[in-house]
């Protein structure tokens, strides 16, 4: 009953130019498989150290590792549809009566960007879903209700503002470059423990952003 988990800062918390930090977290007993790749999570825990020869050998010098002893582990998935109040819930029902319903949410979306209204639906749709559904008698086909948009057009119409909005907007989101992945890195990725040495499978932007939304930017690449 032993899991390593790598925590990273959230893209919406971190400084523009500067790079998500990182932390390995040691998870014991039934904490094991508690979150899943891609949650957002908040860990209560222990700051240790640990000495590793390896590390010490290459630096020359006394180096040691850190790492977080998880005591407790909140997805913030659970909580997010705890914090509606009633008042929300009645304004979100008046809402939905409102006949110009359709173009205030268009205009709530990155209203930066002039015009564009086309796309502004397509990502509206997007980030409201739609609704799987089974074809045939006991389901033998299925068709997914996930809504793809593909933005193509000239440098500088404001492609990458959008991708930027939604990751900040969507509860559930991951912003990657087609540049600094491969087809692989989307999916997953075989690497090596450097602690155990054991060939260990990390999950890429995909898996990461299962139930939720993947942003690739510079697709082409």
């Amino acid at each position: 009953d032993f899991q390593l988990l790598q925590i990273q800062e959230t893209p919406g918390a971190v400084p523009p130019g500067r790079l998500p930090r990182s932390q390995e977290v040691i998870c014991l007993g039934d904490l094991v498989d508690v979150a899943q790749p891609g949650d957002e999570v908040e860990v209560t825990g222990i700051y240790k150290n640990n000495f590793d020869p390896t590390l010490n050998h290459h630096q020359g010098f006394p180096v040691f590792s850190t790492y977080l002893e998880a005591n407790y582990i909140e997805r913030q998935q659970e909580t997010l549809h705890e914090k509606l109040t009633d008042t929300d819930r009645e304004e979100i029902i008046a809402l939905s009566k409102d006949p110009d319903l359709e173009q205030k949410i268009m205009n709530s979306i990155a209203p930066s960007i002039y015009g564009h209204d086309d796309i502004k639906l397509g990502i509206a749709l997007s980030l409201f879903g739609g609704i799987p559904k089974e074809i045939g008698e006991g389901g033998g086909h299925r068709v997914r209700g996930d809504i793809n948009i593909l933005l193509l057009g000239d440098p500088g119409t404001a492609k990458s503002q959008f991708l930027k909005f939604i990751s900040k907007t969507a509860t559930r989101s991951v912003y990657t470059t087609g540049k600094g992945s491969t087809a692989v890195g989307l999916t997953a990725a075989v690497t090596q423990e450097h602690g155990t040495g054991e060939w260990t499978l990390q999950g890429g932007a995909m898996v990461l952003a299962d139930q939720g939304h993947c942003l690739i930017d510079e697709f082409d690449k």
